[in-house]
């Protein structure tokens, strides 16, 4: 009978491609991190930016029926995908949400309220920092008028738009 050999050493776990796999992830991941953006990482610092207090509006659209009414002023508005800090509630404004509908027979366009749902228009308020090319809550959120927001407001989660900012006093 044969005798069976035995490798002495280390037994060979990875091989050439497996390497050159895990080296490609490790500097991909490196990549990745060096270039991530550092202005929107938190509360800002610099020497470029002033310190304001600012009052914005976004307006959030399609919520059911009743659901805008828990939206209290005082409570804390978050970006319900990053975790972002948006400030805080100073006020609410409840309407039914209306669609623009093509009218054929007229030949027009017509405004038509959606049936359950409703309109908040809420104004919040935050710290924040105003470079020369953005407004940067201290949450770490750009502001501008027309970019998305993804709300969570104790109780509520909503989608909807900025529509319009108010700079405070400088800091």
């Amino acid at each position: 009978m044969e005798e069976n050999k035995k490798k002495k050493g280390l037994p060979r776990i990875f091989n050439l491609f497996d390497l050159a796999l895990i080296l490609l992830a490790i500097l991909i991941g490196a990549a990745l991190f060096l270039s991530r953006d550092k202005n929107t990482s938190g509360a800002l610092t610099g020497e470029n930016q002033t310190r304001i207090q600012v009052r914005y509006t976004i307006e959030l659209t399609g919520i059911q029926n009743g659901a805008a009414a828990r939206i209290k002023p005082g409570a804390p508005v978050v970006d319900k995908i990053k975790k972002y800090s948006l400030g805080t509630v100073e006020s609410v404004t409840v309407a039914p949400t209306v669609r623009d509908v093509n009218d054929e027979t007229r030949d027009v366009v017509a405004s038509a309220p959606v049936p359950g749902q409703e309109t908040a228009t809420v104004v919040i308020t935050a710290e924040a920092a105003e470079t020369e090319t953005d407004i940067i809550v201290d949450g770490g959120y750009v502001i501008k008028v027309g970019l998305p927001v993804n709300a969570r407001i104790p109780g509520l989660n909503a989608q909807g738009y900025i529509i319009g900012i108010e700079r405070g006093e400088a800091q």
